[in-house]
């Protein structure tokens, strides 16, 4: 059921949006805080450029998820809500070969994480998009 939730208060809807969250199987809120941690240890490797890039497309996604939830509520639009990760994580692979070390492994590991995610969130989508079409 889709519940328009632009008349909340702004700053209620990451909670609205836990909320609805945790009453989801429980895979699902652990699959979406491993994603949250894995992109947030880029802070751990703050002194690189694509650290950097990495957290600002985490917030940039964010952003648009919680406007998706604010608009449709907790839907699988929400998987929309990745579009950035697309471009970052081809970026990611062009650029794992010159990383080195921990910052290797971490990125290795957050592509797997966002490829995973992005397998999902393309069914998720295709899902929600196919419900919405009038039949002819």
């Amino acid at each position: 059921m889709s519940r328009s939730r632009w008349g909340q208060n702004v700053w209620r809807i990451p909670l609205l949006f836990a909320g609805d969250l945790l009453k989801q199987p429980t895979w699902v809120p652990i699959w979406v805080f491993a994603l949250m941690i894995v992109n947030m240890a880029s802070l751990a490797f703050w002194s690189e450029l694509l650290a950097k890039v990495i957290f600002v497309t985490f917030l940039m996604s964010a952003i648009l998820m919680m406007t998706l939830y604010a608009k449709f509520g907790f839907e699988r639009i929400l998987g929309f809500g990745h579009v950035f990760w697309i471009p970052l994580l081809a970026y990611i692979l062009v650029q794992v070969r010159h990383a080195q070390g921990e910052f290797h492994a971490y990125l290795v590991v957050l592509s797997l994480c966002i490829g995973a995610s992005l397998l999902f969130d393309i069914v998720d989508v295709w899902k929600f998009l196919s419900s919405k079409r009038v039949p002819r």
